[in-house]
């Protein structure tokens, strides 16, 4: 096939770009910036804007499919979860559309609502109904949160571990529970996507555990060797001032005002989750955060 894939130079689209090339699949990359994408056959890197809708319809031309990966997990700027999720997307579709694409496998997440309390879930959730409503074959998964080297959540929270001596301050109570997947077998689940044609549904995806957010910094402190740490529970509201601070003068701020909302909520599905749809068993952070040692 020929796949054009946006956000291709994130963290996703890096890994699905790879895969998809060692597959014997044709694919054209597409993004905003000027990051240098590596020549390699079979791979064609295109400067377009989901957000202005430039330069989509030329990209998607002669493609069989397209992965929808590009969003904001952080909004600066006119970057924000509308503009890049929410409108980006019906840019997407608008453009596919024009170009006979047949196939769009869109990335959203788990906790995607229409609740405007959540900017970021309700954006995505919008995104899907421009995917649904499109007329265009679709599948829409949704994973929880994704672990692999170049990941922003969890390398973060390495950082956070790291130099945090000795109190690790924790968002809320810790109890939200999470279930992170690997980025391989994200990869592996839209690569079978795209196998299989459209599902036309959304499909929840995550790994094989449910983690609290106290139990995933612990794994976290053990995979990098932290010496001694405490954890300190810190009330949500507490910490929004901090946090818009952060979010106002830091380039790279460890947490936002939006993500400490999202942290409050758990961001799960059944735990067999990977097997029952896509058939294999995927990979669990515990065994595998030793990538967090890498800086």
């Amino acid at each position: 096939m020929r796949v054009a894939i946006t956000g291709g130079t994130g963290f996703v689209g890096r890994n699905t770009a790879r895969a998809l090339l060692d597959g014997g699949h044709e694919v054209v990359l597409l993004s905003r910036g000027s990051r240098r994408v590596a020549p390699r056959q079979g791979l064609t890197a295109v400067r377009a804007d989901v957000v202005e809708g430039r330069g989509l319809t030329e990209a998607f031309t002669g493609c069989d499919a397209v992965v929808h990966l590009t969003a904001v997990i952080r909004e600066k700027g006119k970057q924000t979860f509308d503009a890049v999720i929410r409108r980006g997307t019906e840019n997407m579709v608008a453009a596919a559309k024009a170009a006979g694409v047949g196939h769009i496998v869109n990335i959203s997440a788990i906790g995607a609502d229409p609740d405007p309390r959540f900017p970021y879930h309700c954006a995505k959730w919008l995104a899907e109904q421009a995917v649904r409503g499109s007329g265009i074959p679709f599948t829409t998964l949704r994973p929880s949160l994704i672990f692999g080297l170049g990941d922003g959540f969890f390398t973060t929270l390495a950082s956070l571990v790291r130099f945090s001596i000795p109190v690790v301050p924790v968002a809320g109570d810790g109890g939200a529970l999470f279930q992170p997947i690997g980025v391989e077998d994200v990869v592996r689940c839209i690569a079978l996507s795209l196998e299989r044609g459209a599902a036309m549904e959304e499909i929840e995806i995550g790994g094989p555990e449910q983690l609290t957010y106290d139990g995933i910094i612990d794994i976290i402190h053990d995979a990098i060797g932290a010496g001694m740490r405490i954890k300190v529970h810190v009330p949500v509201p507490a910490m929004m001032p901090l946090a818009a601070v952060m979010d106002r003068v830091l380039p790279n701020p460890p947490v936002t005002p939006a993500q400490l909302r999202m942290l409050a909520k758990s961001n799960i599905t059944r735990i067999d989750a990977v097997r029952h749809a896509f058939g294999f068993a995927p990979l669990a952070f515990s065994a595998n955060a030793g990538y967090l040692t890498e800086r």
